[in-house]
């Protein structure tokens, strides 16, 4: 208490001691324990007389009259302090201490004062409690407490304070809650989820956001296993890891899992727990932490990253694909050159009706059938955009409805949905012509006997990024407004396993089909900047779509009446002499034929530097070169070059396997005055000469 200081000295008692006892003033003052001897009869009469007031609960009241609490200080006084009391609040003296006892008091003093004053009111004969006092020197300082309160009966004993300096622990105790309240706001405002759950997984804590996650109350977590947070299974990779646990394993725990978060939204969560001890938790046993991390934006770029590797994958595959195939596709066109023009040779020896001749004709027909698939591996290489002219597509659909429908059966039915205004689109009308009939072919086979229905549809949409992701050769893509052709069928439908493949090359779930029909399309889309997409599934039946750039120039509808060909010049070739140049020796006799069969002389080299020998001796001579694009040693086009620079006017014809369009984007920037694909004919050796040497006599 602050008391007041005694200004007389008399005989007294503290409780059952008496003042004058010899050896009590020596130990009163050599005690290491600060004490205070206090007379409290006034402050004691105070407190009765609030009490006969009618006040039946003093501890109340005082809360309610705070002020009571200076008026009973006034009323206490200080008998005597010792020498540990003059030292703790750095006094130079007793009476300095005596005469100061007002300085020591705070208002932080109060609520420990207040304690001693509703001990007394109670009768209480001890009293303990914390409290803080100001030292003379400006210090604060904590003490516990100690009261020895003399009887009422005994109105003359003095009361005894022992005070014991406890600023160190109440320091230490003030760093640690200081702490613990740093550790709360840490662990409450952590983005992760921190969970905390005993070895049964009983939840102990959670922090705030966890109780976002999950959307539930702290209070109804708390309890609940951990096992209700997870999918049921996920169940058994918990039980194992408790098995760990409850088997001494105390290592730290890295996995990935599971949440259930609000509304059973699954969270994918990547999670550390570790075994903590249980003199950390207060509970007395181990208990597991565990902190979460949401990983819902990682997963979501790794699987974006998984699309986009399997969609370079797949372009890749795609790409070496088409290589493959446009190389096959050269190598037979060399073959055939040599069956059907050693065939046609033949035949043409031949006089009047023969069976010969029938059989002749069925060679040239195979033939002519793998010459045609030739060009569907040239067209799943990709080439051909060199063709291409604005068109409208509804324009080119409508030209062909007659034919389409005749691919269907007569218990299907093929309907049209073509939208009005649409964008032109450049494209090779040849092409995309194949590519519908194929797309409605494989659609009606679909149907089966049974029959169906069959939907071709068109529009336009503006197509992001984003949606250009989930479109075959979407990475080959620009966003942007793309006309659109779909095909819909009511049939079988496809498995995944099937939808993933139908764009390989001579993969095919027919019987007898040469697997190149969709492939053959997507190279065709593809050598026009566009791509395809496909929505199936078993018993679901299948749309298939191509996409193409819309084209922002109006084509007119086109003219109904039918164009005619371009007729060939009237050219006597005899006695033309031409240098055939090509490495393959069949191929390159096929054409010496054909020129003799023709009426021309010839001369020929097997590679571009014979030919170059051969023209520098005979080129005023010579009417035109027949060259072969492909060649080991010295390509095509570096014997053209130097063919040029001996004589700039000479007409040269080039001969290939590869694709026309491929071929002729390449040599754009050379004057080639002919193109022949192999495999040729003996009628269009004769059409490009004539039209070759009428050109080169104007």
């Amino acid at each position: 208490m602050s008391p007041s200081r005694e200004s007389s000295r008399s005989s007294r008692t503290i409780g059952p001691v008496d003042l004058d006892q010899i050896g009590w003033e020596h130990v009163f003052r050599m005690a290491t324990v600060p004490l205070f001897v206090e007379e409290i009869t006034l402050a004691r009469q105070a407190i009765d007389d609030i009490k006969a007031s009618g006040v039946e609960d003093f501890d109340l009241w005082l809360d309610a009259h705070p002020e009571f609490i200076s008026k009973a200080l006034s009323l206490v006084r200080v008998v005597d302090v010792n020498q540990a009391t003059i030292t703790l609040n750095a006094a130079a003296s007793r009476e300095e201490m005596l005469n100061s006892l007002d300085r020591v008091i705070l208002p932080e003093s109060l609520p420990g004062i207040m304690g001693v004053i509703k001990a007394i009111a109670r009768g209480d004969e001890y009293y303990e409690g914390e409290c803080q006092y100001r030292a003379l020197d400006g210090r604060h300082y904590f003490t516990m407490n100690q009261a020895w309160i003399p009887s009422p009966e005994r109105p003359g004993d003095l009361l005894v304070f022992a005070t014991i300096d406890i600023t160190d622990l109440k320091q230490a105790q003030l760093d640690l809650t200081g702490s613990e309240e740093r550790y709360r706001l840490l662990v409450e405002t952590a983005h992760d989820v921190i969970i905390r759950h005993d070895l049964s997984g009983n939840v102990t804590f959670v922090n705030r956001a966890g109780l976002d996650l999950t959307g539930s109350p702290r209070e109804d977590l708390i309890g609940r296993n951990a096992m209700d947070l997870v999918p049921a299974e996920l169940h058994e990779e918990i039980l194992e890891r408790k098995k760990q646990r409850n088997g001494g394993n105390t290592g730290v725990f890295l996995y990935e899992t599971v949440f259930l978060g609000e509304d059973g939204r699954r969270v994918p969560m990547e999670v550390s727990s570790t075994l903590i001890p249980g003199s950390i938790t207060g509970g007395g046993e181990p208990q597991v932490l565990m902190v979460a991390r949401d990983i819902s934006e990682r997963k979501k770029v790794e699987q974006e990253q998984r699309e986009l590797e399997a969609r370079l994958r797949d372009a890749q595959k795609l790409e070496s694909l088409g290589v493959l195939a446009g190389g096959i596709a050269h190598d037979f066109n060399n073959l055939l050159v040599t069956i059907m023009g050693n065939t046609e040779l033949v035949r043409g020896d031949l006089k009047g009706k023969s069976a010969n001749r029938n059989s002749l004709d069925a060679v040239l027909e195979a033939a002519g059938r793998a010459a045609d698939l030739c060009r569907q591996m040239q067209a799943y290489a990709g080439s051909g955009k060199i063709s291409v002219q604005p068109a409208d597509l509804n324009h080119l659909i409508t030209d062909i409805k007659r034919l389409l429908q005749v691919t269907v059966s007569k218990r299907s039915h093929l309907h049209f949905e073509l939208a009005d205004d649409l964008p032109s689109v450049k494209i090779d009308g040849t092409q995309i012509r194949q590519v519908l009939m194929n797309l409605v072919t494989n659609a009606a086979e679909s149907l089966g006997d049974e029959g169906g229905e069959i939907m071709v549809r068109t529009g336009v949409n503006d197509f992001t990024k984003s949606d250009l992701k989930k479109v075959v050769n979407g990475n080959g893509m620009e966003p942007g407004p793309h006309v659109w052709c779909e095909v819909r069928d009511s049939g079988c439908g496809m498995e995944s396993e099937v939808a993933n493949r139908i764009f390989d090359p001579f993969f095919t779930t027919k019987f007898a089909g040469r697997g190149l029909g969709m492939s053959a399309a997507l190279g065709i889309i593809k050598g026009h900047d566009g791509g395809f997409r496909m929505e199936t599934g078993p018993a679901s039946g299948s749309t298939i779509s191509f996409l193409l750039p819309a084209h922002k120039v109006a084509v007119s509808p086109p003219s109904k009446r039918r164009r005619r060909s371009p007729e060939v010049p009237e050219v006597d070739l005899t006695g033309k002499l031409i240098l055939v140049v090509d490495d393959a020796p069949q191929v390159r006799a096929v054409g010496e034929s054909f020129l003799r069969r023709l009426g021309c002389k010839v001369l020929s080299a097997a590679d571009g530097y014979e030919a170059i020998r051969i023209f520098g001796e005979r080129h005023r001579d010579i009417d035109a070169v027949l060259l072969d694009y492909t060649m080991a040693g010295m390509a095509g086009m570096a014997a053209y070059r130097r063919l040029r620079v001996i004589r700039s006017d000479i007409p040269v014809i080039l001969s290939s396997g590869y694709d026309p369009h491929e071929i002729e984007e390449k040599t754009r920037e050379f004057e080639i005055a002919g193109f022949m694909a192999k495999p040729y004919t003996l009628k269009m050796m004769r059409e490009v000469l004539a039209e070759v040497l009428s050109g080169s006599e104007d």
